[in-house]
């Protein structure tokens, strides 16, 4: 009866606003990780199904508003600058106290049939209670709202349970993104001028914000020096990675591979992830990039739990060191070091068999900028 009853709790939302001569109004909020804003996309996309003429405004990290940009599904793209908030506000209170008024006030600029909060932390939910809203639904327990709580779910999938507080169906156990024209062609020609657009494409992605999560940059070079005679190695990251990853791959000669770390924008590592033909990566942004397009990928884990936020696409393999790893969640430092257990042998052959899961074609193509 739940589901019937929210069901029609959605068709009501909708008569209401029909019958004041308006399209619904729907505010999303979701600003943490990039990785966990990929994630977000899947929810984004069954609201837009299940309200295709609504107006959707989306509140965002400031960061990862080039996820959301470009998406077909958002109307309306707000930001908070989450992380300069977290690390400035001491320095700089009164710009903090501004930055929050100036968004609280872009939140309230407007009314919403229903607004909600699939991140749950207190720097969202703030704007939830916030907001003109006539519902309020959160991931959670926060008060004043419908909440739905089940961290033991897959991240995806627990924001589905959010949805299903509105009576929206959750159709998408994948990340829905998108890649402009521009950024496919900016790494056609990027490719080409370092005459790396032969042979098929193998995109390493060794760093990670967590050291925990990082397998050790010494064996992603002997990875790299293993597949370089059949495939084109990349590496990518950030700017700050550009300058290890530089070091770790002079410190062995015999590695053919080029270092994009710090050269591309975010539309452009979505247009390179999405025309490699092999992914390696640890639990990180690279790893939902690569799930959202359905490239092979092999995910490397050491101290977070794959079974809340692991890649769900079929060509994807996860390994994990043969040892007792207790998923601490520790940032900074494991006395286990688990993820380094991992082998290049290990490594090697899941590369194998995820390009064994793939029919035999042709090069993957990059996407022409629609929805995936």
């Amino acid at each position: 009866m739940r589901g019937k009853e929210r069901t029609q709790e959605r068709k009501d939302v909708q008569r209401a606003a029909d019958r004041s001569g308006s399209v619904m109004n729907i505010l999303l909020i979701k600003q943490t990780s990039l990785g966990d804003v990929v994630h977000a996309t899947a929810a984004i996309r069954s609201v837009r199904q299940a309200y295709p003429e609504a107006l959707i405004t989306a509140l965002t990290s400031t960061t990862a508003a080039d996820i959301l940009r470009t998406s077909p599904d958002i109307n309306d793209l707000l930001t908070f600058d989450r992380y300069r908030v977290k690390s400035d506000w001491w320095r700089h209170p009164f710009w903090t106290v501004n930055h929050f008024a100036r968004t609280f006030s872009a939140v309230r600029k407007q009314s919403f049939d229903m607004a909600i909060d699939l991140q749950g932390s207190w720097k969202t939910i703030i704007f939830l209670w916030a907001a003109r809203a006539t519902r309020r639904y959160a991931k959670g327990r926060w008060w004043f709202t419908e909440h739905f709580h089940q961290p033991a779910l897959h991240a995806i999938d627990e924001m589905g349970g959010v949805l299903a507080l509105a009576g929206i169906r959750s159709d998408h156990s994948l990340p829905v993104l998108s890649v402009d024209g521009d950024a496919v062609q900016a790494v056609t020609n990027l490719l080409h001028t370092s005459g790396s657009d032969e042979k098929p494409i193998a995109l390493l992605c060794p760093l990670t914000r967590w050291p925990t999560k990082n397998w050790p940059i010494t064996q992603f070079v002997a990875l790299a020096e293993r597949l370089s005679s059949e495939f084109q190695v990349v590496f990518s990251g950030s700017r700050e990675d550009r300058s290890v990853i530089d070091q770790a791959i002079a410190q062995c000669p015999g590695v053919l591979a080029i270092n994009l770390a710090g050269q591309l924008s975010l539309m452009e590592f979505f247009a390179l992830a999405a025309r490699s033909d092999v992914v390696v990566t640890g639990d990180s942004l690279p790893m939902h990039v690569a799930s959202a397009f359905d490239r092979p990928l092999v995910s490397l884990f050491g101290p977070t739990n794959e079974d809340l936020v692991g890649p769900r696409n079929r060509s994807a393999r996860i390994i994990r060191a043969d040892m007792d790893c207790q998923r601490c969640y520790r940032r900074q430092s494991c006395p286990r070091a688990c993820i380094g257990a991992i082998t290049v042998d290990e490594v090697c052959s899941a590369i194998q068999s995820v390009l064994g899961s793939q029919d035999p074609p042709a090069r993957s193509a990059a996407p022409e900028g629609g929805r995936q």
